[in-house]
């Protein structure tokens, strides 16, 4: 049986201001921005890639409440997260709590971090053993 999904593309996250989304996401979390335009009716797009992740962020011209659909968060891995933790906190990152090791995840367990982006979107770093 051939494998339908070809690989990881993007997720599309609703934000509010494309500029201050940019600069968290870019300088902050060391994203790079690959495309950004403005599309027929208005909004402002913009793909920030780090690794093989990329994220689209999407202006509309005016707010909307989502309903489409929701996820619970995004999750970035890393080598060393006590590492990341520290020069995230030296950025002004406020942790929801401390690195928590979960042994039941995956085959030796992961040990994650959670916080929050400029418009509330629930992030992750991880780390798995």
């Amino acid at each position: 049986m051939s494998q339908f999904v070809k690989a990881y593309a993007h997720v599309g996250l609703y934000i509010k201001d494309v500029e201050r989304s940019k600069k968290f996401y870019s300088e902050v979390l060391g994203f790079e921005c690959i495309c950004e335009f403005t599309n027929g009716t208005g909004d402002k797009l913009s793909f920030m890639k780090s690794g093989s992740l990329i994220i689209e962020l999407i202006q509309h011209l005016k707010w909307m409440d989502r309903k489409d659909g929701l996820f619970d968060h995004i999750a970035m891995e890393v080598d060393d997260i006590e590492s990341v933790s520290a020069d995230l906190k030296a950025k002004g990152i406020v942790f929801e709590d401390e690195i928590y090791f979960d042994v039941n995840v995956f085959d030796k367990g992961v040990k994650y971090q959670a916080f929050r982006g400029p418009d509330g979107e629930h992030l992750e770093i991880y780390q798995v053993m």
